[in-house]
């Protein structure tokens, strides 16, 4: 019975591996570390993440505010281009 250990490159738990059977059949799974050393730092990185997401939400409720404005205006600029075009638009009859 060949067996031997290796880490998971995603997840980093401990993998007992039977190569014979070339399935696992043992796992340990990693001690994911903190991330803070306090409530307090925890606290404050989510009050940060508010504050980005507030701003990132009032930048979006203000693009779409401008967006009737830009499409207007492109609307206008198309209408204008159409109206000085004078050349009569190719069919699929023409073509042939």
């Amino acid at each position: 019975m060949a067996e031997f250990e290796t880490l998971c490159p995603h997840c980093q738990s401990r993998l007992k591996i039977d190569t014979d059977l070339k399935a696992i059949i043992d796992s340990t799974a990693s001690r994911d570390p903190r991330t803070f050393e306090n409530l307090d730092d925890a606290m404050g990185h989510l009050r940060q993440s508010d504050r980005e997401r507030d701003a990132k939400f009032a930048a979006s409720v203000e693009a779409e505010k401008a967006k009737k404005d830009v499409l207007d205006r492109k609307f206008e600029e198309l209408f204008k281009k159409a109206k000085a075009d004078d050349s009569k638009p190719i069919r699929d009859i023409d073509l042939d």
